[in-house]
Order: structure tokens, then sequence, then C-alpha cells
């Protein structure tokens, strides 16, 4: 007597292939299918190529490089910076840290810090998601309200969810999946996200048995989300559900309003890496005048501009920043917010 809804994610489907879909219910009258449709995916935002003038520092071994624009984005003044790092030679690594309490990330880079940039979300200067450091994980990914604001009946909805990750694996091979935990505490990690819709599909508690699953053996591993690109898909776009503002189809992450939405420009982090394995750690400035920021499929193709193939969105706003070897390089009005968690390049003290 009442719809049933569930959506498929694009990281299931293939560009340019046609698909059979055909829904069935199972109760306990039977079993029952719908006709088939066949679907193609539609084409995917173009990529971003902005102009981008190489930065020189002397303080950079070979195998990071920096970049800088303030080319416009969508007819808008836009400042940005992304560093290449290239993990193959051993000379670089790429860590996760988590300090014990909220600290500016000019103080969370020491001296062996190349690059580092602003983590996690975090909630009363606590880090809200998962960290693996050194093969070691702490916090965990749990069920998210539909929406935060107090007065929407969404507030008291719960979802479980998948949320992004970005990390390195035991043989410094960067990854991103979707990640969650489970009711005995164990984290699962997806090759694509549990599929929910605000206000339509709800999933039961995360487990071992949700489909899939990928083992990416984190050593080092950070989650937010959500996932900006997949296999050089963005696994998500503004389309609104019939019930309109803020109940978007494809917000699998179930990313708050202050993130998510067409109309969200905002200062952003993000890291992804190429085709070739190199990691792009990326900001923006926004709510400047000098630079008014980008929604999240802005940031999507941004990123897939630059070339990569896979990407991570981290925490914004006041906490975006990046430290190029000890320089603090972008805006910092109003103010240089302390954060629990950052993620960047350093020198490999073992060699």
């Amino acid at each position: 007597s009442s719809r049933i809804f569930q959506a498929v994610p694009n990281t299931l489907l293939k560009e340019g292939t046609e698909y059979t879909f055909r829904a069935f219910l199972i109760s306990s009258s039977g079993k029952y299918y719908s006709e088939p449709v066949k679907l193609t995916l539609k084409p995917q935002p173009s990529a971003k190529s902005l102009t981008w003038k190489k930065l020189s520092n002397a303080s950079l071994p070979a195998e990071i490089e920096v970049y800088e624009t303030t080319s416009q984005l969508s007819g808008r003044p836009f400042h940005a910076w992304y560093a290449i790092g290239d993990l193959s030679k051993g000379n670089v690594i790429f860590k996760v840290q988590v300090p014990n309490k909220a600290i500016t990330i000019d103080n969370q880079a020491g001296e062996d810090c190349y690059i580092l940039v602003n983590g996690g979300y975090f909630w009363n200067g606590t880090h809200t998601g998962l960290a693996i450091l050194g093969n070691t994980a702490s916090g965990s990914i749990n069920p998210v309200r539909g929406s935060l604001r107090i007065t929407d009946p969404e507030y008291d909805v719960m979802y479980n969810v998948t949320r992004g990750v970005f990390g390195i694996d035991n043989s410094d091979k960067p990854f991103v999946c979707w990640a969650a935990t489970a009711k005995d505490g164990k984290h699962y990690y997806f090759g694509s996200p549990v599929p929910s819709v605000k206000g339509e599909a709800k999933y039961g508690p995360i487990s071992a048995s949700t489909p899939h699953r990928t083992e990416p053996n984190p050593k080092f591993a950070l989650s937010a989300g959500p996932v900006l690109l997949y296999d050089g898909k963005c696994p998500f776009d503004f389309l609104e559900t019939e019930k309109g503002t803020e109940y978007y189809m494809n917000n699998f992450e179930i990313m708050p309003y202050d993130i998510f939405g067409p109309n969200v420009l905002a200062d952003r982090t993000a890291v992804g890496y190429t085709e070739d394995g190199r990691i792009v750690i990326f900001i923006c400035d926004g709510r400047i005048a000098e630079s008014k920021g980008a929604n999240l499929v802005e940031l999507a193709m941004v990123m897939k501009g630059i070339g990569c193939r896979y990407a991570v969105n981290f925490d914004g706003g006041g906490s975006t920043g990046m430290m190029i070897a000890g320089e603090h390089i972008n805006d910092q009005t109003p103010n240089n917010r302390p954060v629990v968690s950052t993620l960047g390049f350093f020198k490999n003290n073992r060699i």
C-alpha cells in the first residue's frame, strides 16, 4: 500500500553501457516483478580546466610540486592551491594526524612536514569519524540525523550511512572508498555507498554482508565525505526528490545543508589521486571577495581537471587551511580555526 524506493549509485555502472533494470519485491504473498526498463548513465559534468601556476619552494623535495590559480570558477573569483606528491621513491610519506585536542594546522606542522591541510569533521573539539594511524583505528562512523535543524522533521530520523574515506595502504598506494562502523565496533570498507535517500530510503545497520565490500588494508586513512570522484565519476548531484528542497536523490552520505547543495559555496579541502597513483592535496578559499569558493560538484570537476581519478571532500569553511613548508598560504580571516585532524606529506625519516 506504500511506495518502495531505492536508488542505484552510478559507482556500480559504466559510462556508455546500456543496462536493463527490473525491480522485484518479495512479500508474504509471493514474489513480484516490475516490467524491465533500459537505461544509460547520463553524461558526467565536464572537468574544470583552470590555469595553474607552478610555485617554487626550495624547502620542498622534487617529489612534491605546488600549484596556484586565480582563474574564475563558473564566472566567480576563485583562489586555490594544490600540492601533488609522488610517494614511489620513498623520500616522501603520507600521514594522518589526530591530536588529543583541537590545534591549528600551524601548530600541527612539525619540522618533518612538507604539506599539511585540515582533515575530518568534528564537534565540540572531538573528531567525528574514522581515523587510521599506522594501522591502528580510532573513532567510528555512526548513524546520522536526516537534518541538523532542530525544527526539521528529519532531525529525529536516523540513517545508517557509509562515509567517504581517503587513505594509503601498507604499500603506500592511495585508495578511496566508503566506510562504516558496525554495531560490534568493526569497521567495514565498500566500493559503493549504501544508497540512503533522505525521506525515502532507509537501510538497516551496516554489517559484513553489505554488498560490494573492499579490503584496502589501510595504514593511514581519514573519513569525511562525500566522495567526490570514484573511478572518474562524481557519485552525486543536486537532483531533488519529489519532497523538494534539501531532499536530494543522490546525497547518499546524508551530508548536511551547510556542506551539500547547489548554492553552498565555501572554502573547500579535498584529497585525491591520479591514474598513476600520485596524491593531490587541494584547498580553495571561499566567502571572501577574492574567492567565492565552490559547491561540491564544482569541486569534483576541479579535482578531475587537475587529473584526479578518485577524490574525497574534507572539512571546509573556517577549517580550511594549507601549510607549505611551514608557511600558512591561504586566507585566515576571520580566524585560523583549531582542528582535530590533519593530513599531508611528510619527510620519510626512516631513510
